[in-house]
């Protein structure tokens, strides 16, 4: 199984930014990857240019501000496991975004890695512009 974690430190309230990154709307706006994106009360469906993908929403505690999610449709191959997790952590005056994925087969690693990596740098740069 193919893990990995990124994480970024953002300059305002925990509860803002949680707010903000389960708003299923505002993907868009810190994902560069997702042009809509939209929620049905189980999924997520997330439009890229190359298609949809269709996420079920596993977890989302606001007590613990954390956020979990399998893609079940729209990858470019079947999927044995997926499961993305965002936590929003406390971090001194600020927050700090932990975004993790966990993904079978290994093949669908490298496409997962390089979203989540724009995904991750698209938070920064989004809580930056909207201080």
């Amino acid at each position: 199984m193919a893990t990995f974690r990124f994480d970024t430190r953002v300059a305002q309230d925990p509860d803002r930014v949680w707010a903000v990154l389960t708003d299923v709307s505002l993907i868009p706006q810190w994902f560069p990857a997702v042009q809509e994106a939209h929620f049905d009360g189980t999924h997520r469906q997330l439009t890229t240019a190359h298609g949809t993908l269709k996420s079920l929403v596993v977890t989302k505690d606001d007590a613990l501000r954390r956020f979990q999610y399998r893609f079940v449709e729209g990858m470019p191959q079947p999927i044995d496991f997926h499961l993305g997790t965002i936590d929003v952590l406390p971090d001194a005056s600020g927050s700090r975004v932990v975004y993790s994925q966990e993904i079978l087969p290994e093949a669908l690693a490298p496409i997962v890695e390089g979203a989540v990596g724009e995904g991750i740098a698209g938070i920064a740069r989004y809580f930056a512009a909207h201080v």
